[in-house]
């Protein structure tokens, strides 16, 4: 699989743009290589989040960047893993909160080694600890007041102050990587879990957050696409499924381990062990990128986060 050296530079960035856009260039910048897609014509982009749950530390959003033209591997052998253990008859996703469920649980391991071996791509996951107020500024209710009344004033929807900042906190990140990672000429589809900021609403609706998203994306890069989409699961479609499992299963992995440094009240289980040494383990073709985001003696820090396979640890670098 081919990829390219760092450093990786946003030449658009400017110091008018976001702190949390000038944050995460820093991060981007200091990766040593990412996927190389010149020769693709199609690129997916799936993403999920954890950390919903009134009892979590972290919100993670994970997001998976692949080449479409070089996932035949993946399909035939998802599709081969789901027939050896039942996982088609009744359809079962690759889901972090089902790991327990017996087929799942035997299967985790070769379902994580396929990954890795077939997906041409990166797996990158932001992670923001819950205490930060806004990653658009210092004071929480104006920063995110900003935010709803920039959207509504280009006619993107009304949206809660919540809201609007998880919609831009993943809208960024994606149109990032997508500018380094992508040309003029190309296709890309970005489907996302079913969420709130996917959701019709009386005020907004699924294609404001796609003008969103494409405001962003301008931010970064001049590209002109042949084709650009966006989409939401398929129902019991596993190919899609599957990919969409990657970014599950890690959103939902990194937000336990920071949240068992953090508090201590998370169970261990084999299941988190083994996501958090696949996410620590380098390998050729599937990438893994953590960024972190969290507060330290009330001052906001942003950190590359290394994964130690090993221990199962964590570190910042």
């Amino acid at each position: 699989m081919i990829r390219k050296s760092g450093p990786f530079v946003l030449q658009k960035i400017t110091d008018q743009y976001p702190q949390y856009s000038r944050w995460l260039a820093d991060q981007i910048r200091n990766i040593d290589e990412l996927p190389d897609f010149r020769d693709d014509k199609s690129i997916f982009v799936m993403s999920d989040y954890g950390g919903e749950h009134k009892h979590a530390v972290f919100n993670t959003y994970s997001f998976l960047i692949s080449s479409v033209d070089r996932l035949s591997a993946f399909k035939r052998e998802t599709h081969v893993l789901r027939e050896k253990h039942g996982l088609n008859a009744p359809f079962k996703e690759f889901a972090y909160k089902d790991l327990a469920y017996g087929p799942i649980q035997r299967s985790l391991g070769e379902f994580l080694r396929i990954s890795d071996q077939s997906v041409h791509g990166v797996l990158v996951t932001v992670s923001v600890e819950k205490s930060v107020p806004s990653l658009f500024g210092p004071e929480k209710s104006a920063a995110q007041q900003g935010l709803v009344d920039l959207l509504f004033a280009n006619d993107l929807g009304q949206w809660g102050r919540g809201e609007a900042e998880k919609l831009l906190r993943i809208c960024h990140p994606i149109a990032m990587f997508l500018a380094l990672l992508t040309h003029s000429g190309q296709k890309f589809v970005w489907m996302s879990d079913r969420d709130a900021i996917t959701d019709d609403g009386s005020k907004r609706t699924f294609e404001n957050t796609q003008r969103v998203f494409l405001h962003a994306l301008q931010m970064y890069t001049d590209n002109e696409y042949e084709v650009f989409g966006f989409a939401k699961p398929f129902e019991k479609e596993s190919f899609t499924s599957d990919l969409l499992s990657l970014t599950d299963l890690a959103a939902g992995a990194l937000q336990d381990v920071l949240q068992q440094l953090k508090a201590k009240n998370v169970r261990d289980h084999v299941g988190k062990r083994q996501i958090i040494r696949w996410l620590g383990t380098p390998r050729a073709s599937l990438q893994k990128v953590n960024i972190l985001f969290q507060m330290d003696a009330g001052k906001l820090v942003c950190a590359n986060v290394v994964l130690k396979a090993k221990q199962g640890a964590l570190a910042g670098s």
